[in-house]
């Protein structure tokens, strides 16, 4: 706030915030000029703002401590933090005259404060900070030659700030210690009062230590910038420029909600008045790496940018990872870089944490815990008995295959079996083997052939099973002539299922392949299911097909089983147009496509 001067070359610059306790003899001066020149004033021009941001307040980056000042403390190496500020300031810069007031230049601020701090080694850190307004009103003070500001939006005074630690409690030392500057860059709005005329340079040291489950902090620096003049009435002037801030604070520790008061104050060079500031908050952490955050007070004293009240309320996402030093406190597991036991090997690498041992025992002292010979390092299984051959692993059936590769552990086995033993020497594996004791074949599980009928042709490929008959037909009397044949994964048809076209209304004619196809399923119950597959040729769309070719084979199920066959031996595939047997490029070629095949061996590549 300032007291308002009736000529417009008195305020050459923008006004400061100064109340009736303040009268220097300039402002004595203004304020006589004014009275005289009262009618004068409000035919006076309203003149250009003055570059000077009006914003007092930067923000702690990197919200150790204290969200607005420093502690001392640093971002580990690889900690990050990013935040975003709300922030809302009442009456920060009005106009008093006669000790009256008698408006506000800018009345209400609302600012949002982009923030970054980066850890890029324990003992240095890298800051960036964008103040945008977003709005701000005010009174109109053109009768007092007064130019309004801009309302916004735009951009403020953006920061870049570096700090160097000089002392960490972390590396047990008695304070968190260090030293760092900002930069303000002058690229802001100039007509929103958000710019200076030259660059601004913050150098601070910081300081902090922790009593118990509190933190103070003491934050003592410089704010050097250009001077701007705000009052010029002859040759006296008040002037704004190079101040003295100091700042302290009181905060809680600890995971959860954690509250803090900061106490800023400025102590100016120039002409520019003095501010005392207080801030209280608190923040909530939401998850490990985001929180949310508010803090509110209230200032007093004539510096200009210092409001009645102020507001701020943020969140911010970051990380920072433990100190990774020589007897820092940390788990091993948090650095995995350090040696934490001194025993030559890194704790990503050390299978014994705390215990000093050998490189070549990944850390760990040289023992054989077992018993067996091997020493642990060498043992792959150290707290159980076991062979050299298996690196200290067992064999308990003996076998030659250890156990964590033996299916069967505990009964001697082969190898090509993973250790599970095949009794009857058949290649089949006892617990596949429907006959484990009597040599077989694969078709049959595991157990043997048999030719009940002896006709040379075994039962399960004899469609005929108990009834005496050649070879050429199946095993069947002549008088019954086959047209289906048991293979080792089918049964093979030689003739077609014919259906009416475009339909899956099987035709007479094929009633009789089916009911052989039936009689063979019911006479061979080590046909424990049989695979329907309809397939279609390529003219019509794949769906189409698909659709078809599943119904047709449906049919032929229901077919089947109203001539006995239980439905859960059966299952139909609707294959549409995927497996030709023939080219497409002929009606021969699309007729041999067109068939149904019967499965007793689920097709490669699909569920069983």
């Amino acid at each position: 706030m300032t007291d308002a001067t009736p000529l417009a070359s008195s305020l050459a610059a923008a006004p400061r915030r100064a109340g009736p306790s303040r009268a220097t003899p300039a402002l004595a001066r203004s304020l006589l000029l004014a009275s005289l020149l009262i009618g004068a004033t409000a035919l006076a021009q309203p003149q250009g703002l003055p570059e000077l941001e009006l914003e007092r307040l930067t923000l702690n980056p990197n919200g150790q401590g204290s969200l607005v000042l420093g502690t001392g403390e640093l971002l580990n190496r690889g900690g990050y933090r990013f935040s975003f500020t709300g922030h809302y300031q009442h009456d920060p810069l009005a106009l008093y005259r006669d000790g009256e007031k008698v408006g506000s230049l800018v009345k209400g601020r609302m600012t949002g404060h982009l923030a970054a701090a980066y850890g890029l080694f324990n003992w240095l850190e890298l800051s960036a900070q964008v103040p945008v307004l977003l709005t701000q009103s005010g009174d109109d003070l053109t009768q007092f030659g007064l130019e309004q500001p801009s309302t916004g939006p735009g951009l403020g005074t953006p920061y870049l700030g570096v700090r160097f630690g000089l002392l960490s409690e972390e590396d047990e030392k008695p304070v968190d210690l260090s030293v760092g500057a900002q930069v303000g860059l002058p690229v802001g709005s100039a007509a929103a009062i958000a710019k200076d005329a030259s660059p601004r340079i913050i150098p601070s040291v910081m300081v902090g230590r922790r009593f118990g489950s509190l933190r103070a902090g003491l934050d003592a620096g410089l704010s050097v910038r250009s001077s701007q003049v705000l009052v010029e009435d002859g040759n006296i002037q008040d002037e704004v420029g190079t101040e003295l801030r100091l700042g302290g604070v009181l905060a809680t520790t600890g995971e959860g909600l954690r509250g803090e008061v900061n106490v800023l104050g400025t102590v100016p060079f120039s002409r520019s008045g003095a501010a005392l500031e207080v801030l209280a908050g608190g923040r909530l952490p939401l998850s490990s790496k985001l929180e949310a955050y508010a803090l509110a007070g209230v200032a007093t004293g004539d510096a200009p940018g210092t409001p009645t009240f102020r507001a701020l309320l943020g969140v911010a996402y970051g990380h920072t990872p433990p100190r990774c030093v020589a007897g820092g406190k940390h788990t091993p597991e948090q650095c995995p870089e350090l040696d934490d036991d001194n025993d030559g090997v890194k704790n990503s690498d050390d299978t014994c944490q705390g215990q000093s041992g050998r490189v070549d025992a990944q850390g760990c002292p040289v023992k054989d815990s077992d018993g067996d010979g091997v020493m642990d390092p060498d043992d792959k299984c150290p707290t159980v008995p076991g062979l050299a051959q298996f690196q200290g692993c067992p064999d308990t059936d003996k076998d030659g295959i250890e156990d964590a590769a033996d299916k069967c552990p505990t009964v001697p086995g082969l190898a090509q079996f993973q250790g599970c033993p095949d009794t009857d020497k058949d290649g089949i594996e006892d617990a596949a083997d429907a006959c484990p004791t009597e040599p077989g074949i694969a078709e049959l599980k595991g157990c043997p052939a048999k030719d009940t009928d002896g006709d040379t042709l075994p039962d399960h490929r004899d469609n005929c099973p108990t009834e005496p008959g050649p070879v050429d037909n199946q095993g069947c009397p002549v008088k019954d002539k086959q047209i289906v044949a048991i293979q080792k994964d089918r049964i093979e048809i030689k003739d077609k299922v014919y259906f009416d076209s475009d339909k899956a209304t099987i035709q007479r004619r094929s009633f009789k392949l089916l009911d052989q196809v039936a009689k063979v399923i019911l006479s061979h119950p080590e046909l424990e299911k049989v695979w329907i597959e309809g397939h279609a040729d390529e003219r019509g769309s794949s769906d189409y097909n698909t659709d078809l070719s599943q119904r047709r084979a449906e049919s032929v199920r229901d077919y089947l089983v109203k001539k006995g066959v239980a439905p859960q031996r059966l299952e139909a595939r609707g294959m549409g147009r995927s497996m030709p047997v023939a080219p497409n490029t002929t009606e021969k070629g699309r007729a041999a496509n067109r068939r149904v095949e019967f499965l007793t061996t689920p097709r490669e590549g699909t569920q069983p």
